[in-house]
């Protein structure tokens, strides 16, 4: 971009500016309808069609005098939405999106055990993974993998050392990154196996070694922490589920047990959710009567932050729905007590003490878009295709997992036996090396069917 050139190179671009602009051909029948099937509201599933035929190595040829609008749209544009939901869509294998998956790649190349400010790690990530984007949003999403308030992750795979954020204002609350550390959870390299590491498909930029094609956790993480994100054409919402749910199915798996239903779980949240249809859920937070002037809610749905709720209450007051209302919140823990007069409680209760103080709010699992493990974006009907889809691929790594181990083993027992072997023949005087050129020495232990060691490159 521009903000990389000197001042010399923008009079030289500007200067040749004529060199530079490439102009548009006439427009030609069929060129309206291209545009609006990329940029209209009522064409998203055109979008979508579009974008699922985009084929790797599509390029605009910028030599060209003039530019086809066509071609614009399928060469050009075409690259930008395919980027736009690489960045905001979730692989289904590892549950991360690419800034994620950078920031987890360099804490386990730092083998991060130790505190580190986040400022300091976001540099060391955009270092180590050649990130291409502001370091002030790097360390925004450091700070949501670190997040565990209710409502957050599950799984924090990042440690909160500091105000990473709070119910209050849905993480929005956290201190400046300057402030604040964190170090890998002692959960991270449990679920994503070091074992695993040499079985991945790292990518390669500009010949840098960088993060892998995706991770592959032990557990699918995708449904642990949810997912939610708008790209072009796509758009996505999973939901938290429970850890210890999804363990229980992927036993059943194993045992060839048919897979039980389970329901968004959201650790630490008191409320109830219930399911309303086959794909719909309500989320209900707790509210009581405590006497005929008071009210009590001690939680609040999910997404319901705070500070947002207590802004809704101040509105209640004005419009002399309530008289008042008293906070006693306690980290995660919420509690509001509202003070009525008997007319406006029997008021409340007519109307419905839910449906008055927005004690719920609806959750759907119809949308469950992610990136399958061969890069293409996939609509899964429910949880269960998710966990079978996973639970297949994760099989596949752990027989690749043991075939690596057990190569490994047989090539340190080579190596071994090669030691021994060696070492016997330097006391029996078989073979002699005192006073010898390396490269003589080489060549007599190839002659004799040494192996060469392919660890150290020598033998």
């Amino acid at each position: 971009g521009l903000g990389t050139s000197t001042k010399d190179d923008a009079i030289k671009y500007f200067k040749a500016m004529s060199e530079h602009r490439i102009p548009f051909s006439g427009v030609k029948e069929g060129d309206r309808e291209m545009v609006d099937m990329a940029f209209s509201k009522k064409k998203i599933e055109d979008r979508k069609e579009w974008l699922r035929k985009f084929q790797p190595g599509t390029y605009m040829d910028h030599k060209t005098k003039s530019i086809k609008v066509e071609d614009f749209v399928n060469k050009e544009l075409i690259l930008f939405s395919v980027a736009d939901n690489v960045r905001s869509i979730p692989s289904v294998v590892d549950g991360f999106k690419p800034g994620q998956r950078k920031i987890i790649y360099a804490c386990f190349k730092r083998n991060l055990k130790s505190e580190v400010k986040v400022n300091q790690l976001s540099g060391y990530v955009s270092e180590h993974t050649a990130y291409h984007h502001g370091e002030v949003s790097l360390s925004g999403t450091i700070i949501n993998l670190a997040q565990d308030f209710v409502g957050s992750n599950n799984i924090n795979l990042l440690m909160p050392n500091g105000q990473f954020g709070s119910r209050f204002q849905g993480g929005k609350d956290n201190a400046s990154p300057r402030y604040i550390f964190t170090l890998l959870s002692p959960l991270a390299r449990k679920l994503f196996r070091i074992e695993d590491d040499n079985l991945l498909k790292y990518l390669n930029e500009d010949g840098q070694d960088i993060e892998p094609e995706y991770y592959i956790p032990i557990i699918p993480m995708t449904l642990i922490n949810g997912a939610e994100g708008i790209g072009t054409g796509w758009s996505t919402f999973v939901p938290n589920y429970n850890p210890i749910d999804l363990v229980e199915n992927i036993k059943r798996m194993i045992n060839g047990k048919e897979i039980e239903k389970m329901h968004p779980w959201y650790k630490g949240f008191k409320g109830v959710i219930e399911q309303v249809d086959v794909d719909k859920y309500k989320i209900n937070g707790i509210i009581k009567k405590i006497n005929e002037t008071s009210l009590e809610i001690s939680e609040l749905p999910i997404k319901c932050w705070t500070q947002n709720y207590k802004e809704y209450l101040e509105s209640l007051i004005e419009n002399n729905t309530i008289l008042s209302f008293k906070e006693y919140h306690k980290d995660e823990n919420i509690k509001f007590v509202i003070n009525l007069t008997r007319e406006q409680l029997s008021l409340i209760e007519k109307e419905g003490l839910e449906k008055k103080f927005k004690m719920s709010v609806s959750l759907s699992c119809g949308n469950l878009v992610c990136f399958d493990s061969f890069g293409r974006l996939k609509k899964y009907l429910n949880v269960e295709e998710i966990i079978k889809e996973f639970y297949n691929l994760r099989l596949i790594f752990y027989q690749k997992r043991k075939e690596y181990l057990s190569n490994q083993l047989l090539k340190e027992l080579s190596r071994l036996e090669n030691k021994a072997r060696f070492i016997l023949e330097l006391i029996n005087e078989t073979l002699v090396i005192k006073n010898k050129l390396k490269i003589n020495v080489e060549k007599e232990l190839q002659s004799k069917d040494y192996e060469k060691d392919d660890k150290e490159g020598n033998q």
